[in-house]
């Protein structure tokens, strides 16, 4: 009733949408969505999204394929994302894949970390462009 004028849930200028597991709801199952999601509550099972925040009370066990993951509770399991963000009070236990990855000062991992296949290609992919570059250099300065 009171939010339905209210573009929290549904924006549809970007397009994206926010479900919200709140405190109280355990879940088992998977998501898989093009908008964002936020676990308060417990949840096992598998997450698709843009942005996956797990929140202070958050409690999650499982797989999450995300472009964002912000981890403010309790995570165990395996992560492909984008961008990994652990927050102060923020515990991650697994396997993580990503681009950019920042943690705050009392952010916990336990696990293993490594950048995406894809990062590694693209750089090294610039890396070989740049010594091209530097030899095409190099050769004319010859001439």
């Amino acid at each position: 009733m009171f939010l339905k004028n209210n573009n929290i849930f549904n924006d549809k200028r970007n397009g994206s949408t926010l479900s919200i597991i709140a405190e109280g709801i355990d879940f088992s199952g998977e998501v898989n969505t093009e908008g964002n999601i936020h676990i308060d509550g417990i949840m096992k099972g598998v997450i698709r999204a843009h942005e996956v925040i797990i929140g202070p009370s958050g409690n999650f066990e499982g797989e999450i394929i995300a472009e964002i993951l912000i981890i403010n509770g309790v995570t165990k399991g395996k992560y492909n994302v984008k961008n990994l963000h652990v927050r102060k009070e923020g515990l991650m236990q697994g396997r993580a894949k990503y681009e950019v990855i920042v943690v705050d000062s009392g952010g916990r991992i336990q696990g293993e970390l490594g950048i995406s296949k894809q990062s590694k290609l693209s750089s090294s992919k610039n890396n070989k462009e740049k010594n091209n570059g530097n030899r095409e250099t190099k050769d004319k300065e010859k001439d």
